[in-house]
């Protein structure tokens, strides 16, 4: 058996750095190598995300499947875009036997619906391996 070698990747969302991506729409902000299995990944919000009524819905996925890592969901209060709620994994990637693997490079995407954001500031883990 190969060596397998497990990598971590960070993805970073700050709005008013990001002015471009905060528009309804999917917006590429990484990208996962050919072959990797996706094992894990979880979502740290420092600022929690807003919109004009909070009615703004967030999904993160991967080009082809788009709420992989968190099914799009209103940012209001108490939902996963609230800083105040902890979380450890992501809904799409995380639960014990829970993998996905990618067949060729993807770009990493973030999907804003509803109204465009107004304020927030994120992070996006993902854990993977390879076969080295």
């Amino acid at each position: 058996m190969g060596a397998v070698k497990v990598e971590k990747v960070i993805m970073k969302y700050e709005f008013g750095l990001a002015t471009g991506e905060t528009a309804i729409g999917t917006h590429k902000v990484g990208i996962l190598p050919a072959g990797a299995t996706i094992t894990k990944s979880w979502i740290d919000v420092d600022t929690t995300f807003t919109s004009a009524t909070d009615a703004g819905t967030i999904g993160l996925g991967i080009t082809g499947s788009v709420s992989l890592f968190e099914t799009p969901a209103a940012i209001s209060v108490g939902t996963a875009w609230d800083a105040a709620v902890p979380r450890v994994a992501s809904v799409g990637i995380g639960v014990v036997g829970s993998y996905s693997v990618v067949a060729t490079d993807v770009q990493v995407i973030v999907v804003v619906a509803v109204e465009a954001l107004t304020a927030g500031k994120g992070y996006l883990y993902i854990e993977y391996v390879v076969n080295a």
